[in-house]
């Protein structure tokens, strides 16, 4: 009887090890620019996650990571005097269970015309480290090949999609998407949710014709990613 209840108890301990979560809470700062240049420059506001349930150091890890300054190479400094570019930066929790959280990170801006950029952590919550593609993928190559195809059909269709608007059948595709090749390079702006892992391409397309950008965001299951997730890995628990 005893040995049965042990069993239990531990089989508890270890299933609310397992879906533990940190907490991420939002903290947002409105930042004033002594000389804005216009009316629209006077502030901007950034919203940062502020990150607990782990010990100070692992925490402070974790918010090091998810610095805007240091994944968009901006300073607060810069921006509250000569460049004045940034309006809003924020973060949405994409999954946050077990050891795993994923955060995208977006900022918002405006110089000749509003623009915008985004980039995808995934995280380690017992250690604090980044989940870089070459600790939880395997087979990269091939890996990288598999979503340019994913890719090269969404360029495909985006073609098509040209050729039937007025508007858009002028436009080149070999000067546009000639030298467009999702690489293993770009498997680490990815995200992960309870469904499957998300990889994504900037296709960098001028402001004047960003309408006719392919689709930039290609979704893979866990199903389909299971032969590409390192046996040892932080999202290995999520093929299982």
């Amino acid at each position: 009887m005893k040995k049965g209840l042990i069993a239990s108890l531990v089989c508890l301990a270890f299933t609310a090890a397992v879906l533990a979560q940190v907490k991420v809470t939002p903290q947002k700062r409105i930042y004033t620019r002594p000389k804005p240049f216009s009316e629209y420059k006077k502030t901007f506001t950034i919203t940062r996650p502020k990150i607990s349930g782990v010990s100070r150091t692992v925490a402070r890890k974790i918010e090091n990571a998810l610095s805007y300054e240091k994944l968009f190479n901006f300073t607060i400094s810069q921006e509250k005097g000569e460049y004045q570019w940034l309006e809003e930066a924020s973060y949405d929790v994409l999954y946050n269970k077990g050891r795993i959280l994923s955060i995208g990170l977006t900022i918002e801006g405006s110089a000749a015309y509003p623009s915008g950029s985004q980039k995808f952590v995934v995280i380690d919550t017992r250690t604090g480290n980044v989940a870089v593609p070459s600790s939880v993928f395997r087979d990269k190559a091939k890996l990288a090949a598999l979503v340019n195809k994913r890719m090269a059909d969404a360029m495909d269709m985006a073609v098509k999609a040209w050729d039937a608007d007025p508007d858009m059948r002028d436009l080149d595709r070999k000067e546009l998407l000639g030298d467009k090749v999702f690489r293993e390079k770009d498997l680490a702006n990815y995200s992960v949710n309870a469904k499957g892992v998300t990889f994504r391409y900037e296709f960098g397309f001028p402001h004047a014709i960003l309408a006719a950008e392919p689709d930039s965001e290609f979704a893979f299951s866990w199903e389909e990613m299971k032969p590409f997730i390192a046996p040892q890995g932080l999202l290995a628990v999520m093929t299982r």
